[in-house]
Protein backbone atom coordinates (compact mmCIF):
# COMPACT_ATOMS: atom_id res chain seq x y z
CA UNK A 1 0.00 0.00 0.00
CA UNK A 2 1.41 3.45 -1.18
CA UNK A 3 2.17 6.05 1.92
CA UNK A 4 -0.91 7.82 2.65
CA UNK A 5 -0.53 11.73 3.89
CA UNK A 6 -0.99 12.31 7.69
CA UNK A 7 -1.99 15.10 9.72
CA UNK A 8 1.11 16.76 10.41
CA UNK A 9 2.15 17.17 6.85
CA UNK A 10 -1.36 18.26 5.92
CA UNK A 11 -0.97 21.06 8.36
CA UNK A 12 2.68 22.44 7.09
CA UNK A 13 1.42 22.10 3.71
CA UNK A 14 -1.79 24.25 4.34
CA UNK A 15 0.05 26.00 6.39
CA UNK A 16 1.93 27.38 3.44
CA UNK A 17 -0.50 26.83 0.69
CA UNK A 18 -2.69 29.65 2.40
CA UNK A 19 -4.91 31.81 0.34
CA UNK A 20 -3.59 30.09 -2.59
CA UNK A 21 -6.52 27.66 -1.86
CA UNK A 22 -9.37 30.31 -3.66
CA UNK A 23 -7.14 29.88 -7.03
CA UNK A 24 -8.27 25.80 -7.11
CA UNK A 25 -10.53 26.03 -9.88
CA UNK A 26 -11.32 22.58 -10.73
CA UNK A 27 -13.23 22.99 -7.60
CA UNK A 28 -15.64 25.43 -8.10
CA UNK A 29 -17.78 23.50 -10.91
CA UNK A 30 -18.03 20.55 -8.10
CA UNK A 31 -19.08 23.50 -5.47
CA UNK A 32 -21.82 24.39 -6.87
CA UNK A 33 -23.29 21.13 -7.70
CA UNK A 34 -23.12 20.41 -4.21
CA UNK A 35 -24.66 23.97 -3.15
CA UNK A 36 -27.67 22.93 -5.58
CA UNK A 37 -28.24 19.53 -4.02
CA UNK A 38 -27.54 20.11 0.09
CA UNK A 39 -30.94 22.41 0.48
CA UNK A 40 -28.99 24.45 2.57
CA UNK A 41 -31.94 26.78 2.39
CA UNK A 42 -33.48 24.77 4.79
CA UNK A 43 -30.83 24.14 7.38
CA UNK A 44 -30.23 25.56 10.69
CA UNK A 45 -26.86 24.79 11.79
CA UNK A 46 -23.98 23.86 9.58
CA UNK A 47 -20.54 22.05 10.81
CA UNK A 48 -17.71 22.38 7.88
CA UNK A 49 -14.63 20.30 8.40
CA UNK A 50 -11.47 21.54 6.30
CA UNK A 51 -13.11 25.18 5.86
CA UNK A 52 -9.97 26.18 4.50
CA UNK A 53 -10.11 29.93 3.50
CA UNK A 54 -14.05 30.61 4.38
CA UNK A 55 -14.66 30.79 0.69
CA UNK A 56 -17.46 28.46 0.48
CA UNK A 57 -18.85 29.11 3.98
CA UNK A 58 -19.27 33.15 2.97
CA UNK A 59 -21.36 31.70 -0.08
CA UNK A 60 -23.65 29.61 1.81
CA UNK A 61 -23.80 32.73 4.64
CA UNK A 62 -24.22 34.99 1.94
CA UNK A 63 -27.15 33.35 -0.50
CA UNK A 64 -28.20 30.24 0.94
CA UNK A 65 -28.48 29.81 4.82
CA UNK A 66 -31.45 31.28 6.69
CA UNK A 67 -30.82 34.60 8.67
CA UNK A 68 -30.66 32.53 11.92
CA UNK A 69 -28.68 29.29 10.64
CA UNK A 70 -25.55 29.00 12.34
CA UNK A 71 -21.94 27.80 11.17
CA UNK A 72 -19.26 26.12 12.79
CA UNK A 73 -15.78 25.92 10.60
CA UNK A 74 -12.66 23.83 11.50
CA UNK A 75 -9.39 22.98 9.74
CA UNK A 76 -5.96 21.45 10.59
CA UNK A 77 -4.18 24.94 9.11
CA UNK A 78 -3.58 28.10 11.26
CA UNK A 79 -3.31 30.02 8.37
CA UNK A 80 -6.56 28.75 6.75
CA UNK A 81 -8.40 29.79 10.30
CA UNK A 82 -6.97 32.94 10.21
CA UNK A 83 -7.90 33.58 6.61
CA UNK A 84 -11.22 32.30 7.25
CA UNK A 85 -11.70 34.49 10.20
CA UNK A 86 -11.62 37.64 9.24
CA UNK A 87 -13.70 36.57 6.19
CA UNK A 88 -16.23 35.55 7.98
CA UNK A 89 -16.25 38.02 10.80
CA UNK A 90 -19.39 40.09 9.22
CA UNK A 91 -21.28 37.20 10.62
CA UNK A 92 -20.22 37.77 13.69
CA UNK A 93 -21.39 35.57 16.63
CA UNK A 94 -23.34 33.09 13.74
CA UNK A 95 -20.40 31.59 13.14
CA UNK A 96 -17.41 29.63 14.93
CA UNK A 97 -14.14 29.15 13.83
CA UNK A 98 -11.40 27.44 15.55
CA UNK A 99 -8.07 24.70 14.26
CA UNK A 100 -8.19 21.30 15.52
CA UNK A 101 -6.69 18.44 14.14
CA UNK A 102 -9.60 17.11 12.97
CA UNK A 103 -9.45 13.42 12.67
CA UNK A 104 -9.92 12.59 16.33
CA UNK A 105 -13.13 14.28 18.47
CA UNK A 106 -14.72 17.20 16.80
CA UNK A 107 -15.68 20.23 19.07
CA UNK A 108 -19.55 19.92 18.99
CA UNK A 109 -22.20 18.02 20.69
CA UNK A 110 -24.63 15.28 19.44
CA UNK A 111 -27.21 15.88 17.30
CA UNK A 112 -25.92 19.58 16.97
CA UNK A 113 -26.32 20.29 13.22
CA UNK A 114 -28.40 19.00 9.77
CA UNK A 115 -25.35 19.55 7.54
CA UNK A 116 -21.84 18.46 7.84
CA UNK A 117 -19.64 19.48 5.19
CA UNK A 118 -16.14 18.00 3.79
CA UNK A 119 -15.15 19.45 0.80
CA UNK A 120 -11.93 17.94 -0.58
CA UNK A 121 -10.83 16.50 2.77
CA UNK A 122 -11.19 12.92 3.40
CA UNK A 123 -9.01 12.41 -0.14
CA UNK A 124 -6.57 13.94 2.34
CA UNK A 125 -7.13 11.79 5.42
CA UNK A 126 -5.77 8.42 6.22
CA UNK A 127 -8.43 5.33 5.97
CA UNK A 128 -8.74 5.03 9.33
CA UNK A 129 -9.82 8.71 10.26
CA UNK A 130 -11.40 8.60 7.42
CA UNK A 131 -13.80 6.27 9.20
CA UNK A 132 -13.80 8.11 12.56
CA UNK A 133 -14.39 11.46 10.61
CA UNK A 134 -17.76 9.52 9.71
CA UNK A 135 -18.60 8.47 13.37
CA UNK A 136 -18.36 11.64 14.15
CA UNK A 137 -20.40 13.18 11.48
CA UNK A 138 -23.02 10.61 12.79
CA UNK A 139 -22.60 11.48 16.19
CA UNK A 140 -23.07 15.64 15.48
CA UNK A 141 -25.90 15.35 12.97
CA UNK A 142 -29.52 15.32 13.87
CA UNK A 143 -31.74 12.79 13.26
CA UNK A 144 -32.39 13.99 9.20
CA UNK A 145 -29.28 15.31 8.88
CA UNK A 146 -27.00 15.41 5.87
CA UNK A 147 -23.88 14.68 4.92
CA UNK A 148 -22.59 16.80 2.36
CA UNK A 149 -18.94 15.50 0.84
CA UNK A 150 -17.05 16.34 -2.90
CA UNK A 151 -13.78 14.01 -2.80
CA UNK A 152 -11.62 13.64 -5.63
CA UNK A 153 -12.05 11.02 -7.20
CA UNK A 154 -11.04 8.29 -10.40
CA UNK A 155 -11.85 9.82 -13.98
CA UNK A 156 -15.06 8.94 -16.22
CA UNK A 157 -13.51 9.63 -19.77
CA UNK A 158 -9.87 8.95 -21.72
CA UNK A 159 -8.49 12.82 -20.34
CA UNK A 160 -9.97 12.80 -16.65
CA UNK A 161 -8.71 9.25 -16.69
CA UNK A 162 -5.30 9.80 -18.19
CA UNK A 163 -5.04 12.86 -15.68
CA UNK A 164 -6.63 10.93 -12.53
CA UNK A 165 -4.13 8.06 -13.01
CA UNK A 166 -0.80 10.86 -13.55
CA UNK A 167 -2.13 12.56 -10.54
CA UNK A 168 -1.70 9.04 -8.73
CA UNK A 169 1.60 8.35 -10.17
CA UNK A 170 2.82 11.83 -8.59
CA UNK A 171 0.86 10.95 -5.24
CA UNK A 172 2.49 7.33 -5.11
CA UNK A 173 5.92 9.23 -5.65
CA UNK A 174 5.40 11.70 -2.99
CA UNK A 175 1.52 12.98 -1.38
CA UNK A 176 3.03 16.61 -1.11
CA UNK A 177 3.25 17.35 -5.04
CA UNK A 178 -0.37 16.70 -5.30
CA UNK A 179 -1.37 18.69 -1.99
CA UNK A 180 -1.71 15.44 -0.75
CA UNK A 181 -5.53 14.45 -2.19
CA UNK A 182 -5.79 10.95 -3.68
CA UNK A 183 -8.67 9.65 -5.85
CA UNK A 184 -11.36 7.99 -3.56
CA UNK A 185 -14.32 5.97 -4.87
CA UNK A 186 -17.31 6.12 -2.69
CA UNK A 187 -17.63 2.15 -2.20
CA UNK A 188 -14.33 2.67 -0.22
CA UNK A 189 -15.29 5.17 2.55
CA UNK A 190 -19.04 5.39 2.48
CA UNK A 191 -20.64 2.40 4.35
CA UNK A 192 -24.45 2.11 3.57
CA UNK A 193 -25.20 0.24 6.54
CA UNK A 194 -24.99 3.66 8.25
CA UNK A 195 -25.94 6.53 5.49
CA UNK A 196 -28.65 6.42 2.78
CA UNK A 197 -27.48 8.12 -0.65
CA UNK A 198 -29.86 11.02 -1.76
CA UNK A 199 -27.32 12.32 -4.41
CA UNK A 200 -24.02 11.09 -5.89
CA UNK A 201 -22.54 12.64 -9.38
CA UNK A 202 -18.91 12.81 -10.93
CA UNK A 203 -18.52 16.33 -11.85
CA UNK A 204 -14.92 16.92 -14.23
CA UNK A 205 -13.59 20.08 -14.36
CA UNK A 206 -10.28 21.07 -16.03
CA UNK A 207 -9.57 17.52 -16.69
CA UNK A 208 -10.02 16.53 -12.55
CA UNK A 209 -13.30 14.50 -11.81
CA UNK A 210 -14.16 14.99 -8.17
CA UNK A 211 -17.44 12.69 -6.94
CA UNK A 212 -20.44 14.33 -4.89
CA UNK A 213 -22.20 12.66 -2.32
CA UNK A 214 -25.14 13.85 -0.15
CA UNK A 215 -25.92 11.48 1.86
CA UNK A 216 -28.61 10.97 5.16
CA UNK A 217 -27.30 9.16 8.86
CA UNK A 218 -29.33 6.01 9.34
Amino acid sequence: MHRQFGPDESKRFYDRFGSLQDAQVYERAALKRLVTASDFEHASAVFELGCGTGRLAAELLEDHLPEAARYVGVDISYTMIGIATRRLARWGKRVTVSQVDGTRSLPSGDGSFDRFVATYVLDLLPDAAIANVLQEARRLLMGDGKLCVITSTEGTGPISRLVSAAWMRLYRINPSLVGGCRSLQRRSWLDERDWSVEHAEVVVSWGIASEIVIARRL
